[in-house]
């Protein structure tokens, strides 16, 4: 018995990636690592702040110095933490770009809403915490000083170019062009009984 088979599913020509997509893949990638990073700078500077803390701080209570050593290091684990959960998802996401995800592209755009918060927040922080060091003899005095130097500037200078980075991001997905991001439809290869004719 002889069985009427459905010609396989046309398929569509490969989807050349836009350049636009291309350098947001890659800016995404790159604000992951610089993230990771700056982590990691962080954590290898803070034995030498806690050091020069400690030796500032000789005459303070020892329990309010061991209280600002504690945040100083919990401030640097969750850092890096929070680093290497970030450099993944980017470069998850970056992928997922380059593949022309849907998906990804909604997901890049809120990680750059949330981003360009997070920036906005660090930056008001650091300069909230530079003008509350102005007090000469207190604990946070001694451990801002204890810092390298032009470290509180440089803090701010990376908020800023932060949130630089996620606006260029949404402005380049929100100029790429959105076809590529439309995954053709593909129907599944099937088989029809010819009319008059029973299964098997």
């Amino acid at each position: 018995m002889s069985y009427a088979v459905e010609p396989p599913a046309r398929q569509d020509p490969p989807r050349s990636r836009p350049v636009l997509v291309t350098l947001t893949a890659a800016l995404l990638a790159v604000l992951g690592l610089a993230g990771l990073v700056y982590a990691v700078v962080t954590l290898a500077v803070t034995p030498g702040v806690i050091g020069r803390f400690r030796a500032a701080a000789t005459g303070a209570d020892r329990a309010d110095v061991n209280g600002f050593v504690t945040i100083v290091w919990t401030a640097a684990a969750v850092a890096a933490v929070v680093a290497i959960i970030l450099f993944a998802l980017y470069v998850v996401l970056a992928l997922g770009l380059r593949r022309g995800s849907n998906a990804a592209r909604i997901g890049a755009w809120v990680v750059c809403g949330l981003g360009m918060l997070a920036g906005a927040g660090s930056a008001l922080a650091v300069i909230v915490q530079r003008r509350g060091i102005q007090t000469p003899g207190t604990l946070g005095t001694a451990l801002a000083h204890a810092y390298p130097s032009g470290w509180i500037g440089l803090n701010v200078a990376l908020a800023l170019a932060q949130m630089v980075a996620y606006v260029v991001i949404a402005v380049l997905l929100a100029a790429s062009p959105g076809g590529f991001f439309r995954r053709p439809v593909v129907a599944a290869p099937g088989y029809a009984w010819p009319p008059g004719s029973v299964g098997p």
